[in-house]
C-alpha cells in the first residue's frame, strides 16, 4: 500500500479523518486547513462517517468529501466502527498522509492504524485539548496516559498549539515528535476592524457548543452578579444538549429579559462587532480559537484559566483578564471592562501568528518531512 520512494517525497494527497461536520472548533479549523492546502495544489480528501452537518458548507469545492456507507452517526461505539470503515477507504485511496484533527478522533485513528498494519501512510495527530485535565483523579489520569500512549503508538508526529501544550504532550506521550504550530484561527484574507462604531456598549458575548465542557451555567451565574446599573446583556451563540438546562437556569435567576440564546450562527464576526467584551467560561480547552477571534476583532476578553495556553494568548494586559472559574471573580472582571465598553484592543501581533496561510504552510512542511521519514 505504500508508495514507491521518490527523491523528494511529499504529502501530495492528504486525507483528513473527521467523524462528521458538526460545528465544533476542531471541525472548523480542520476545514480551514483543508481549504488552504487545496489552494496550494495539494490533493485533499475529508474522510468521514457522515457528510451531514452545519460545517459542511465551509468546505471549498477543491476539497473532496468522502463519507462511508452506510453512514456512521456519533454514538458511544461509533469511533471504533468509523475506524474499521475508513481502513478500507484508505486502502483504496492510498493517501500519502492521514491527518487527525483532534483528540476526539484518536480512537478512530488507533482502530484504523491497527487494521492497516505496517503499510499504513504517515499519520500526524493534532492535540486539540490538554492531555492532563484539571480535576481528574490521579489514578484516572495515570490510566488515561497509559491508554493514550498505546492508542497513539502508530502516530508519526504530533502537533501542539502552544509551548505549554507541547511540553505537556512530550511528558505524557513520552515522544519527542511534537511540533509547535499555532492554531489557524483566521483566514488569510482577515483584516482587523478599524473602529468600534457598531458596539452598543452593553453586550457581553459567549459562543460555543452548549455542552458541559463549555460551562455556560457558570457564565450565566457570573452574569447574574453583574451590577444591573451597567444595563448589560448576555448574548449566547451556539446549540447543544445543555440548552434546556441553561434556559431553566436563566428563568430561575429572573434573567429572561437580559439573556438571549441566538442559536448557531455561520459567522461570529457580526456579533463580535457589536460586543463590548467576550466571556469564556470553559472548564478546559486546548487552544480556544474563539478567544483569538475575539481579540482579533478588537474585543477584550474575560476568561477562566481553562487552558495551559491562556497565558500565551492573553500575553498583553490590555487584552482583558484570566481568572479562576468562580462566578464572583468573573463578574468582577466583567464589571471592570464594562467601565470602558468602547475600548478596543490591538492584537495585530496575535493576528499575524494565526493566519491560515502561514500556519497551513508550516503544516505542509511537517507533513512532507513525515512522508519522507516514513518512506525511508
Amino acid at each position: 500500500m505504500r508508495h514507491p520512494p521518490t527523491p523528494f517525497a511529499q504529502a501530495t494527497h492528504i486525507a483528513i479523518v473527521m467523524h462528521d461536520f458538526s460545528n465544533g472548533g476542531t471541525e472548523r479549523i480542520a476545514i480551514r486547513l483543508a481549504n488552504r492546502w487545496a489552494r496550494t495544489g495539494r490533493r485533499v480528501s475529508i474522510l468521514c462517517g457522515t457528510a451531514e452537518g452545519p460545517a459542511r458548507a465551509l468546505v471549498d469545492p477543491g476539497v473532496a468529501v468522502i463519507a462511508v456507507w452506510p453512514e456512521i452517526q456519533r454514538s458511544p461505539l461509533s469511533r471504533f466502527a468509523l475506524g474499521r470503515a475508513l481502513a478500507e477507504c484508505v486502502g483504496l485511496l492510498r493517501p500519502d498522509l492521514l491527518f487527525v484533527p483532534g483528540n476526539f478522533h484518536i480512537l478512530v485513528i488507533a482502530t484504523l492504524a491497527h487494521m492497516l498494519g505496517p503499510d499504513r501512510p504517515a499519520i500526524i495527530c493534532k492535540l486539540s485539548n490538554p492531555l492532563r485535565r484539571p480535576g481528574r483523579a490521579r489514578p484516572l489520569q495515570w490510566l488515561f496516559e497509559r491508554i493514550v500512549r498505546r492508542m497513539t503508538g502508530a502516530v508519526d508526529g504530533f502537533v501542539a498549539m502552544s509551548a505549554a501544550l507541547a511540553d505537556e504532550a512530550r511528558q505524557v506521550l513520552r515522544r519527542p515528535e511534537v511540533r509547535l504550530i499555532p492554531e489557524p484561527n483566521l483566514d488569510e484574507s482577515y483584516r482587523p476592524p478599524r473602529g468600534t462604531g457598531q458596539r452598543d456598549g452593553r453586550t457581553i458575548l459567549c459562543a460555543g457548543r452548549l455542552a458541559p465542557q463549555k460551562n455556560f451555567d457558570l457564565a450565566v451565574k457570573a452574569f447574574a452578579r453583574v451590577d444591573p446599573a451597567f444595563d448589560a446583556r448576555l448574548l449566547i451563540l451556539g446549540e447543544g444538549e445543555a440548552r434546556l438546562k441553561l434556559e431553566i437556569l436563566v428563568d430561575r435567576l429572573c434573567l429572561n429579559d437580559r439573556v438571549r440564546f441566538a442559536g448557531h450562527v455561520p459567522d461570529i464576526r457580526p456579533a463580535l462587532a457589536r460586543a463590548s467584551l467576550f466571556l469564556l467560561s470553559s472548564r478546559y480547552e486546548g487552544y480556544p480559537a474563539v478567544v483569538v477571534e475575539a481579540l482579533a476583532a478588537g474585543v477584550p476578553v474575560v476568561a477562566t484559566d481553562c487552558s495551559p495556553a491562556m497565558g500565551e494568548i492573553m500575553d498583553d494586559p490590555t487584552f482583558g483578564q484570566v481568572v479562576p472559574a468562580d462566578p464572583a471573580r468573573l463578574a468582577e472582571a466583567m464589571e471592570s471592562l464594562l467601565l470602558d465598553p468602547w475600548r478596543r484592543v490591538d492584537a495585530s501581533r496575535l493576528v499575524e501568528r494565526h493566519r491560515a496561510d502561514a500556519v497551513g504552510d508550516r503544516y505542509l512542511a511537517f507533513f512532507d518531512a513525515a512522508v519522507q521519514a516514513r518512506r525511508g
